[in-house]
């Protein structure tokens, strides 16, 4: 019996004991459920409030997106060029127009590999580049510079150049803009040169009228005295020569009044290679030198039908001007070669860039004329189609000033190449009529 007793107190010690470790764990279990529920509502707090953060930076890398598109679309449609780069010339943006102006390819351009010094050749005015302007810390402001393409040919730019800075106002890259004004230079130059052209005519027949008068009385008594001194040769040649001298300055006086002259156009249209081919027939019959015919290639293209509008009269004078100059470009050994060809606008685009101010025309007429002569020197170039500008000893250098005058008339234009020692190549474009 006592061993009983014994045992049945130990087993309510044993659940009295459970019942309090029960009671522990209960405790501790509901400590942990509203620990759990606690975190539950704060997680579902927190997952709220990042939704709400993802969505608002959803939105705003949508309209980052929709503003960086926005501003590539105006940078790809501006017609002047942007570069933007680096402190080290590294370029980060280079829009279309201005690798196109530049001449870069647009492959290149998306390796990400070009600096500044790869697409900008600065000839002139170097100091008006981003690079220099970086160097300097100073912004340009419509600088010009004139660079090499990537095509080989030369632009003027006029150019601006800002800072890019962070927030601690450092400098950390530039923006260069720049806009192709080669074209508009050049028509510029033109208008002062048909200026120039107008009051230098003006004077030219004023002065040629006052001195025509006296020149014809000059003339006529000197006639008179040659017909008089019959039997005295010696001063008979002497009279002789007076009429040549006065012959001399009135053909002078004729190609001043030609120069002064505002030219009215009695257009036609015409068959520039049957017009061509008869004029060098024409001149060949004309002219004074030997065997001319032999002297002059002919490359017409009969088989391309091109039709010009012109003034065949006047256009006559300009090409015996070339013709004849080409042939007195040299010896008895010079030979001159006329070629016409009917040519695409945007060929000519291609070829001439801004050398020639070319007709919105969709073809035009291209005629050469070139010579095996002894060239002009690089200097006198720009100097051919100004008035009294001659190389020729007895010249007064008005034929290629009144030529430019009517090829411009015709609203045409004439540029000129040539190598000291290599000869002479002009080019002449006219609108041709299309279709």
């Amino acid at each position: 019996m006592d061993e009983k007793e014994t045992v049945d107190v130990d087993i309510d010690g044993d659940i009295g004991r459970f019942v309090e470790s029960y009671a522990s764990f209960n405790k501790v279990v509901n400590k942990i459920q509203r620990q759990y529920l606690t975190l539950k509502e704060t997680y579902t707090r927190q997952s709220e409030e990042l939704q709400s953060v993802n969505k608002t930076l959803q939105s705003l890398m949508q309209e980052n997106r929709a503003v960086t598109e926005f501003l590539n679309s105006i940078l790809n449609s501006l017609s002047s060029g942007v570069i933007a780069m680096d402190t080290e010339g590294k370029i980060s943006h280079m829009n279309p127009a201005a690798r196109q102006m530049l001449g870069i390819d647009d492959e290149r351009y998306e390796r990400g590999e070009l600096g500044y010094a790869d697409v900008m050749h600065p000839v002139e005015h170097p100091e008006c580049s981003a690079m220099a302007a970086m160097r300097r810390s100073c912004v340009v402001e419509n600088g010009e510079m004139i660079v090499k393409t990537g095509c080989g040919t030369t632009l003027m730019l006029a150019v601006s150049t800002s800072f890019l800075k962070n927030r601690g106002g450092e400098i950390i890259g530039a923006v260069e803009l720049f806009q192709d004004v080669s074209k508009l230079k050049r028509m510029e130059d033109q208008l002062s040169q048909m200026k120039v052209l107008a009051s230098l005519g003006e004077m030219a027949a004023s002065i040629a009228h006052e001195v025509r008068n006296p020149l014809s009385g000059i003339g006529g008594f000197a006639s008179l005295l040659a017909r008089d001194l019959e039997d005295d040769p010696d001063k008979k040649i002497m009279a002789d020569k007076i009429v040549e001298g006065v012959s001399s300055i009135n053909q002078t006086i004729q190609t001043l009044l030609d120069f002064a002259r505002r030219e009215k156009l009695e257009k036609n249209g015409v068959d520039i290679n049957k017009y061509l081919d008869s004029l060098l027939d024409e001149f060949t019959e004309m002219n004074g030198f030997k065997s001319a015919e032999h002297r002059i290639e002919r490359r017409l293209e009969a088989a391309d039908d091109i039709s010009v509008d012109l003034d065949p009269r006047l256009f006559r004078q300009v090409v015996f001007n070339f013709v004849k100059n080409g042939l007195e470009a040299g010896n008895d050994n010079c030979r001159v070669k006329v070629t016409a060809r009917s040519l695409p606008l945007a060929t000519a685009q291609k070829e001439y860039g801004d050398r020639l101010q070319l007709s919105g025309t969709e073809t035009l007429a291209e005629v050469i004329i070139e010579d095996n002569g002894a060239g002009i020197e690089k200097d006198d170039l720009d100097k051919l189609f100004s008035p009294f500008y001659s190389n020729k000893e007895n010249g007064i250098g008005l034929g290629l000033s009144i030529a430019w005058k009517i090829i411009k008339a015709h609203g045409g234009d004439v540029a000129a190449r040539s190598e000291s020692g290599k000869g002479t190549k002009f080019s002449i474009v006219l609108p041709a009529r299309n279709g």
